[in-house]
């Protein structure tokens, strides 16, 4: 390959780095054309001008110039190259320098303050001269000659021009974004180098974000160099750089390197086409800033550098690649707004630690803005390949077309990063670091039912929105959403500490929000699911047409991010409906369990009656464990709610075990019980599902039970009298008069299953004795106190009143009653004689 074309493919792949230096991760994957036109002649630099001859051997070039535009002037300053080839030592005493431009105009020029000391160059050697001037400001470089002059005493005026340097305009003066720039400054030397430009559209401006790299090649360190930067257009237009708070306070050690992270804020109506970054340092002899260094930044006018959908930014932070990925994005519409939910990730590819800047987000639709609130980035350091994903939030104005919201990412405000005492440029201030387009949304107004992917540090987990349930309480009702969540991943992960929030249209509910966590540890296994519960008491006649619900992961005492977001339009979810017979299976985790009903009955008191309902609670879990308490309320078929007292067991019971639960609930005298349903569920006590001994302050997952109300005849005779789980079999009664009274003997069996464990038992058994005249006398008995169980058991007790004293034949009824609160019904009778031959 000869020379023209090495050097076009070397400024070829010089152009292809600098785009896809500007880090965007993706640059690869956008489609490419082949350049039909004729072949790119190769550019030329100074390096390739002439150099003028001042001795046999010896040459001057030019190595460096640069024009910084200024109001009433602009600045020169050029670099002249001293080559001693010849074997004496060469003085720089005998030579001098002008500017002359093509109309006639000279320019007297000064040596910088650094390059005052240089007296001489010794054979074989180079020596940098740094020169300035001031200059008017419609010149450019080719309007230039740079004049070599020696000092004659024989010729006129002693000047002795040798030869003068011209700049082509087709030659280029600024170095190439990603090729170094040796600087050779008072009190440091370094590579430069431009790593990449992006330029962001944000409002009514242009920020060009430019990456400078800076080694250090001396041998001291470089701290806070006396280094300011200028981006300028080619027809002289020049605009502030702004360094980070990250760039403004920098110390590099020797052979070390650092790159810089510098901002220049433009009016988007300026031509971007081929800005140039100067570097300037102040002149302690002209008392001046002058230019040291050009740097081409090879843009283009339209430029942009956002970051497609689903695409990485690599960003450099402390001089390490950092990627930056729109994760996901969820959106709920209501009321002409937007609430926003976006995943945003930041990972490193280095292999060192980073701390990143507290950036702050927005979002940009068109020329507006509307800001956002980041949860979880303050003061995160990541180690080499860790990931941290944030969740950054806010609401903006309902926007028909999607596709012109950007997500911009912004450097932090106030100098966080740099030292208190010495404020930096940016302090105040807030730049756009990156813009995304933001990925295909996911809709969340009608949200139950759907599975949503939240991946996080935690781990990756699929979460559903799977009831909204509004149930009676108290004097009002409570508001309970149930979420699931599943582990997606393929190892164990920890689920964060959860807060709860409402918000019912556009009204953030005031109240009280509990959470409930059924999985007391918070860790979920591969595959493992759990359920939490938002729960929040509400008035019972509060009406609305949207709630959101929200997740919110406690980062500290009173601070909380947005975990995720559902939302929901219309009515509440219905209960599913249990028919008689069927089981209703509570799938809580640790707790799993199912519920049938056994029987309903009506208790008919004097002034108001009991409606009771006996469940079987079955333990499906394969360990011993302490199931949920129940909670719930009667409905009837018109709507109205009776509060069920619960009686169940207190302590753990076995895999496969059965126990017997009991609710009731006192109604009106002469209540007809008609298509009623029990409304049953999972009790809890504030943000924990009730334990045995406690107080339950509401209950959630509940579900309506059919109940048949069955009807209880009355046995006519004593046998397998049943009051369950127990049975009772009356094998004798005898009844004995005296003086007195009336004893009565009993001879019984008494059983119990032992397939159903019970809790404390509140039946008691009424034995009722009905005397000719129709005198009734009544002796309460507790089971397993008074009546034990077993079989062949006797029991006596004696009816203390004078009516018995004449009788001395004939007999009574004697009756079993079950009573419950207070209230009794008859469930057996049988006519008893009296046995008085042994009395007298």
């Amino acid at each position: 390959m000869n020379r023209t074309k090495m050097v076009v493919a070397s400024l070829a792949v010089a152009a292809l780095m600098a785009q896809s230096a500007t880090g965007v991760v993706d640059a690869a994957a956008k489609s490419q054309t082949t350049n039909t036109a004729a072949p790119t002649q190769a550019v030329k630099t100074l390096g390739n001008l002439s150099g003028v001859k001042i001795s046999g051997k010896s040459t001057v070039k030019l190595s460096n110039v640069n024009i910084l535009s200024q109001d009433d002037g602009n600045i020169l300053t050029y670099t002249l190259t001293y080559h001693n080839n010849d074997s004496k030592t060469l003085s720089l005493i005998d030579y001098w320098t002008k500017v002359k431009t093509k109309s006639g105009t000279v320019y007297s020029v000064s040596v910088v303050g650094a390059d005052k000391e240089k007296k001489k160059v010794v054979p074989g050697s180079s020596v940098n001269v740094t020169y300035t001037t001031k200059i008017a400001k419609h010149l450019k470089y080719s309007d230039l000659n740079f004049q070599i002059v020696k000092w004659n005493f024989s010729v006129s005026g002693y000047e002795q021009v040798l030869g003068s340097i011209n700049i082509p305009s087709t030659y280029a003066v600024a170095t190439p974004v990603n090729t170094t720039r040796k600087l050779n400054l008072n009190e440091f030397s370094a590579n430069a180098k431009v790593m990449s430009v992006n330029v962001l559209g944000s409002g009514d401006s242009n920020y060009v974000n430019i990456a400078l790299y800076l080694q250090n090649t001396g041998s001291s360190s470089i701290e806070n160099p006396n280094l300011k930067y200028v981006v300028q257009t080619p027809s002289g237009t020049a605009f502030a750089v702004t360094p980070d708070a990250a760039s403004s306070n920098i110390k590099i050690l020797p052979q070390e390197n650092k790159t810089l992270n510098l901002i220049a804020k433009i009016p988007k109506h300026v031509n971007l086409n081929n800005l140039q970054l100067l570097l300037v340092q102040n002149d302690e002899t002209s008392k001046r800033d002058i230019p040291v260094a050009s740097m081409g930044l090879g843009t283009k006018q339209g430029q942009s550098s956002k970051t497609a959908a689903n695409k990485e930014r690599l960003l450099k932070i402390d001089s390490t690649n950092i990627t930056t990925k729109v994760v996901s994005i969820a959106r709920n519409q209501s009321f002409g707004k937007s609430d926003l939910s976006i995943q945003f990730s930041l990972l490193n590819k280095g292999d060192k630690a980073v701390t990143i800047p507290n950036y702050s987000f927005e979002v940009q639709v068109g020329s507006k803005s509307y800001p956002l609130a980041s949860s979880g980035l303050e003061g995160i350091t990541l180690e080499p390949n860790e990931e941290q994903i944030i969740s950054v939030d806010g609401t903006i104005p309902l926007i028909a077309n999607v596709d012109e919201i950007d997500l911009v990412m912004k450097t932090p405000t106030g100098g966080a990063q740099g030292s208190p005492e010495e404020p930096t440029p940016a302090q105040g201030k807030s730049y756009p670091v990156a813009i995304y387009k933001l990925p295909e949304y996911t809709e969340m107004q009608y949200a139950q039912g759907q599975e949503r992917m939240i991946k996080n540090n935690d781990g990756v987990f699929g979460v559903t929105l799977d009831a909204i349930q509004k149930l009676p309480w108290n004097d009002g009702n409570l508001l309970a959403t149930k979420i699931t969540i599943v582990n997606k991943g393929t190892k164990a992960a920890k689920l964060p500490e959860f807060a709860g929030a409402y918000k019912m249209d556009l009204t953030a509910l005031s109240s009280t929000v509990h959470l409930v966590n059924t999985n007391t540890t918070q860790i979920l296994g591969p595959g493992e699911k759990t359920s939490v519960y938002v729960v929040a008491n509400i008035p019972s006649s509060l009406k609305f047409s949207q709630l959101q619900v929200q997740l919110l992961q406690k980062t500290g005492a009173d601070k909380t991010s947005n975990w995720i977001m559902f939302s929901n339009y219309g009515n509440t979810s219905g209960l599913k409906q249990i028919a008689e017979g069927s089981y209703f299976n509570l799938d809580t985790a640790g707790k799993k369990s199912d519920l049938k009903t056994r029987k309903t009955y009506l208790y008919k008191g004097s002034t108001s009656d009991i409606i009771y309902t006996e469940l079987i609670m079955r333990n499906l879990e394969n360990k011993q464990t302490n199931l949920s308490q129940l909670a719930g309320y009667f409905l009837t078929d018109d709507g109205q709610y009776y509060k069920a007292d619960v009686n169940q067991v207190k302590h753990a019971v076995g895999p496969e075990s059965s126990s017997l639960v009991s609710l009731s609930a006192k109604v009106p005298k002469g209540t007809t019980v008609s298509n009623w349903n029990l409304v049953v569920g999972e009790s809890i006590t504030e943000d924990k599902l009730t334990d045995a001994e406690g107080k339950p302050t509401g209950f959630v997952n509940a579900s309506s039970m059919e109940l048949n109300l069955d009807s209880r005849s009355i046995q006519s005779s004593l046998k397998n009298v049943e009051l369950f789980p127990y049975t009772l079999t009356v094998k004798e009664i005898e009844g004995r008069t005296n003086s007195s009274g009336l004893e009565v003997k009993l001879k019984y069996d008494l059983k119990r299953d032992l397939t159903y464990d019970m809790g404390e038992f509140q039946h008691k058994f009424i034995l009722e004795v009905t005397d000719s005249s129709g005198a009734r006398f009544e002796k309460e008995i507790e089971l397993e106190k008074d009546f034990v169980v077993g079989g062949n058991q006797t029991f006596s007790y004696v009816i203390s009143d004078p009516i018995f004293a004449t009788s001395r034949s004939g007999g009574f009824q004697f009756s079993i009653y079950d009573s419950y609160q207070g209230e009794k019904t008859k469930i057996a009778t049988q006519a008893a004689y009296f046995v008085n031959n042994d009395l007298y």
